[in-house]
């Protein structure tokens, strides 16, 4: 076997077989592999193999054990050593095993056309015998290592410019808000708001990943972001780690709509999410043991710190984390990027078209969750609670159905004029809602204002004609006004 086909078996191992080169010696070709189980592959070629050189390559290993561990940073040594050559002693054994203390094993083996099936799986013989007499294996395995060498452990500035990105739009938020008197906003267009996505703006679904409620909340951020360009390199990509935010923040304000969670702050959650993807992913390489400390330690500090500048919700943090470490192995499983993105395109402008030619979904959804609050409206008494939905007005979950449900609550709990304020407040927020105008109707016949109540009947009849509970109440006032 010659040089060409040993460059082929090692370019194999590095682009299929999960291995990564992290030791070559240009002066011989002898370069040393490991794969995520901290399991490491010597390959040696010589163009004789004698008896002498092959046990010179296991003695070398032996003798310098601690300066083997110490520059691969592992704290034991399971090496394989595969010698390949076109001219074998015969007197050489096969495969022997030295098992020199509990913490290292060698394995030495002569590679030969008898057990390549122990290292090359069937399919990929015919790209090993396939005959190039060039060396572009060889050049494409010393190129990524010298670009290994190179970038590891420099500052990732790619990465930086997630940092760059929040710091420009919060400047530029901060600035409009200065300019306008804080009339107008560039987060409003951003944030996460019920109301707005209902109607078709799917894009906020993933926008308020870029919006920070205070200044401490985006240092924070920013200073995890340099923090983990520093300490994990090129470990770190800018494309995956945007579309883990994006898919994080998504998910999370998808538990929002549905109401399981009551706030949360998408972009500091999504940025703990992202850490739970890192962690998975240093754990899935194990190459550096010193990069998977870090990955261990950031979530801890972040949470840490995080506690101490506002109040988190640690249940909603949890469980970010563990939606980034199943994002992540969804990634590590060869999903295509492009099309992830391609996918969060698809949702934006489907958004968009809904919005456009108002296909009525925030009506359907309205009218879906209609039933649910009229059955909470079944168990209401006058001693209920109204504090929930209170909170809820004050954020940016609040929905028509809020309104509604607050305005029936306090018919029972307080007066049927608080109930019309609420009422009021609420088509001043949505006027497409036809139940909260058939209740203001009724309020209105109970005050004896008969004119406003039809005026009010009529608007619900507009918006939903064919409900004859509006009819007949219509038919009422008229007889009575």
């Amino acid at each position: 076997m010659n040089d060409k086909k040993f460059w082929k078996i090692v370019y194999l191992y590095v682009t299929k077989y999960n291995y990564e080169v992290i030791q070559y010696r240009p002066e011989k070709q002898d370069i040393w592999l490991i794969n995520n189980h901290n399991e490491l592959l010597r390959f040696v070629y010589s163009d004789e193999a004698k008896a002498t050189d092959v046990d010179a390559s296991v003695y070398n290993i032996i003798k310098n054990e601690k300066t083997l561990k110490t520059l691969f940073k592992l704290s034991s040594l399971k090496v394989k050593v595969i010698y390949i050559s076109p001219e074998i002693d015969s007197n050489i054994p096969e495969y022997k095993k030295y098992k020199i203390s509990e913490e290292l094993l060698i394995e030495r083996v002569i590679f030969s056309e008898k057990n390549r099936d122990k290292f090359i799986k069937r399919e990929d013989d015919k790209f090993i015998d396939l005959s190039i007499d060039n060396d572009r294996y060889k050049q494409r395995v010393i190129e990524s290592y010298k670009n290994k060498y190179k970038t590891n452990y420099l500052v990732n500035f790619y990465f930086n410019f997630v940092g760059i990105a929040f710091i420009i739009l919060f400047s530029i938020n901060f600035l409009i808000l200065y300019y306008t008197n804080s009339e107008k906003s560039l987060y409003s267009y951003l944030e996460y708001n019920y109301q707005e996505i209902i109607s078709g703006n799917f894009y906020r679904l993933f926008s308020s990943l870029f919006v920070f409620n205070s200044i401490s909340q985006l240092l924070l951020v920013i200073f995890f972001v340099f923090l983990c360009s520093i300490l994990l390199g090129e470990d770190i990509k800018l494309l995956s780690s945007i579309l883990i935010l994006l898919s994080v923040t998504f998910i999370t304000n998808l538990f929002l709509v549905f109401g399981y969670i009551e706030s949360l702050s998408s972009s500091n959650i999504a940025f703990f999410g992202l850490l739970g993807s890192v962690f998975v992913l240093e754990f899935n390489r194990r190459t550096n043991n010193l990069k998977f400390m870090y990955a261990i330690a950031l979530p801890i500090l972040y949470l840490l710190i995080s506690t101490l500048i506002t109040e988190i919700n640690l249940a909603v943090y949890i469980f970010a984390f563990v939606l980034g470490i199943f994002i992540q192995i969804a990634m590590l499983r060869k999903i295509n990027i492009f099309i992830s993105y391609g996918i969060v395109l698809i949702i934006i402008l489907v958004g968009g078209v809904i919005n456009v030619f108002d296909l009525g979904f925030k009506e359907s959804i309205n009218n879906y969750n209609l039933k649910f609050v009229e059955s909470r409206l079944t168990e209401v008494t006058s001693s209920s609670s109204t504090e929930k939905l209170e909170r809820e007005l004050t954020t940016n979950n609040k929905s028509i159905l809020t309104y509604y449900e607050l305005g029936n609550m306090r018919i029972i709990t307080s007066s049927l004029a608080d109930a019309k304020k609420i009422f009021l407040e609420g088509i001043a927020f949505d006027n497409t809602f036809a139940p909260i105008y058939y209740k203001l109707a009724l309020i209105e016949r109970a005050d004896g204002d008969y004119n406003k109540s039809l005026e009010y009947i009529n608007r619900a009849i507009y918006l939903d004609s064919n409900n004859s509970q509006y009819n007949d109440l219509k038919e009422e006032i008229e007889q009575k006004g």
